[in-house]
Order: C-alpha cells, then structure tokens, then sequence
C-alpha cells in the first residue's frame, strides 16, 4: 500500500503543477500580460538608468547629464520626423510631445523634484563665511555630483517615454507581419500535410519558444540602449525574427488538431 501510494503521488503533483501553469485568454488579457509589460518597462528603466549611471563614472565622466539630454532630443527629433502618420493618432508627433511635455511637468515640475534638486544643489554650494565654504567644500563638490545624476534619471525616465511612445506606434507593423506570418504558416502546413511531409515536433516546440524572445529582447535592448538609436534598426529585425519564429511555428504544427 505505501509502495502504490508513493507511486500515486508524483502525477498528481505534476498534474497540478500543469492545472497552475495553464491559463486562458482572458486570465493573460486582464492579469499576466499587463504585468509581463510593466515588469519589461521596470526592468528596462532600470537597465538604462543602470548604464547611464556607469556611463556617468566612467565613460563620459565630463558630458554628465548633458549626454542624457542630447539623446533625449534625439529621440523627439526621430518621433517628430519619422511619425507624422498613424494609424491609432492623427498627428501622433505633436500629440506625443504634448503628452510627454504633460507628463514631465506633472512628475518634475509639479511635484516640485526640480525645484528641490535646485535649491540642495545651490544650499550647499552657498555658504556665509569662509570657515562654512572649507568645511562644506566636500559636501558642495557631493551636491553638484548628485545633482548630475538627479538630472540624468529625469532625461533618461523622458528618453523611455519616447520609446514606448514610438514602440506604440508601431504595433500596426507587428501586427501585419504576424498576420502575414500566420497566413504563409498555414500554407506551409497544408503543403506538408497534404503532401505527407515529415512532421518534427523538435522545430515546432524551438521556433515556439523563440516567439516571446523574439518581441521582448529586441524591446529590452531598445528601450535600455544609452546613446541615440534609429528606430528603424531594432524594430525591423525585431519584426522579421518574429515573423519567421511564427512561421515556422505555424508551418511545423502537427496535422491533425
């Protein structure tokens, strides 16, 4: 009995592991994916701040936050040229920059974070005697190195809004291509199934997995990259590697449902 009883257990553990992992369309709309995208756009703001910061100490230790703030300008200039028609927004440029002119007064301005990181920095670069200026000398120095580093998370924070921004505009151009690709993938698999072509699991269960990479790595990388980036150059390859992940996805799914 205890021999049957050890036996018994492990199918029920790992079939309810598989109960657990499973969800449906509706549990991923409302719950999984929202938070899937905000843990990537936590994950990337922190990755980008993360290289700025060393960037900062070591790579461009005299630009400072002006760096952040070139590239920040770099990125309206790509948003205002190169999105002038949409799909989801009639002039999605200028409403773009007003809702990222909204959204930065708002968090900085509003909430007084620039105005409290100016008058730290100018209290403790101003001093009334000369005994206070050598003793607050080191202090003064720390100010001003924060304040660059302050400055540099405000740029870099605006620098991500503009790519989620352009990321957004561009979901009309991955949702053609998965269309496309979902159409030649079924072809591909009547081809095969009519013509008795080899079915292999293998490549349908490794293209399957390479379908969220696919979207979420090129995503990462541009999102966290810390100089200027055309958007062209991530987002085309990044549509391309999906497209034929779900191809092929498609083409290898077994014959008969």
């Amino acid at each position: 009995m205890a021999q049957t009883s050890r036996n018994q257990t492990p199918p029920r553990q790992q079939s309810g592991e598989y109960v657990n992992k499973r969800h449906g369309l509706l549990y991923n709309l409302l719950w999984g994916w929202p938070w899937a995208l905000i843990g990537i756009l936590l994950a990337s703001l922190l990755l980008s701040l993360l290289i700025e910061y060393i960037g900062m100490a070591f790579i461009w230790p005299q630009q400072g936050a002006t760096h952040s703030q070139t590239v920040m300008n770099t990125e309206l200039g790509y948003l205002s040229s190169e999105f002038r028609r949409s799909l989801m927004l009639s002039e999605p440029s200028v409403t773009v920059t007003r809702w990222i002119g909204l959204a930065y007064r708002w968090a900085f301005e509003d909430s007084g974070f620039i105005t409290w990181a100016k008058a730290e920095y100018q209290a403790q670069t101003r001093a009334d005697n000369e005994l206070s200026r050598q003793l607050d000398s080191w202090s003064g120095w720390l100010a001003g190195y924060l304040h660059e580093y302050l400055m540099a998370t405000v740029y870099v924070t605006l620098i991500l809004l503009v790519r989620v921004t352009i990321l957004l505009l561009s979901v009309p151009l991955f949702v053609m291509v998965i269309l496309v690709a979902v159409v030649e993938g079924l072809g591909r698999r009547d081809l095969r199934r009519y013509g008795a072509a080899y079915e292999s699991s293998f490549v349908y269960h490794h293209a399957k997995r390479l379908v969220k990479p696919a979207v979420a790595i090129p995503c990462i990388v541009y999102l966290s990259w810390p100089g200027t980036v055309y958007p062209n150059l991530l987002l085309l390859p990044a549509a391309l590697l999906l497209g034929a992940a779900i191809t092929v996805t498609t083409a290898s799914f077994k014959k008969y449902l």
